[in-house]
């Protein structure tokens, strides 16, 4: 056996134990990312429904379920007696790629396919509609939780084809 063997050996150890801590404690920062969202919320804010309507405002309640790389949060907004909706969102965090693949539930053409990643408290997503909105298939959402109990969800969009990306949703949530 040559010398340069136990070397290598214990290299290989180590890094092997070096990329397990690491995976660990990726791991460890999603589910305490995820447990931000576990419980009953409710809040309100504004939300246009179609291009030229003008923003309304909404109340909304949320129950949010975390488990192993999941987060599932169903609810529904209301706009007075003008509206009533649900919503929801689903999203599962795959450690390998480090994105967040996902669904949406709330816009009257049906679910949504989500697909993001996530920066210090944000998850930035890209919403596909499943048939235009507004003249586009496209928009983007950012769920935002810093753990201090006021979660934002916030949706931009086109509202013309061609047009400037405009605020069409945000949300504030506060734990019940």
């Amino acid at each position: 056996m040559s010398a340069a063997l136990p070397q290598l050996i214990t290299a290989v150890t180590l890094s092997c134990a070096a990329t397990a801590l690491t995976w660990s404690s990726v791991q460890a920062a999603e589910a305490d990312f995820f447990e931000r969202f576990r419980g009953t919320w409710s809040g309100s804010g504004k939300v246009r429904r179609e291009g030229a309507s003008q923003l309304r405002q909404v109340t909304c309640s949320v129950t949010g379920a975390p488990a192993e790389n999941r987060i599932s949060a169903l609810g529904s907004c209301r706009a007075v007696v003008i509206f009533s909706h649900p919503i929801g969102v689903d999203l599962v965090h795959d450690p390998r790629s480090g994105t967040y693949p996902g669904t949406y539930t709330g816009s009257q053409i049906g679910p949504a396919r989500l697909s993001g990643t996530r920066k210090g408290d944000a998850v930035n997503l890209r919403i596909e509609w499943p048939r235009p909105v507004n003249g586009d298939i496209q928009a983007a959402m950012v769920i935002r939780n810093d753990g201090r109990g006021r979660p934002r969800i916030m949706v931009a969009e086109n509202l013309t084809p061609g047009g400037p990306v405009q605020q069409t949703t945000e949300i504030v949530l506060a734990r019940q």
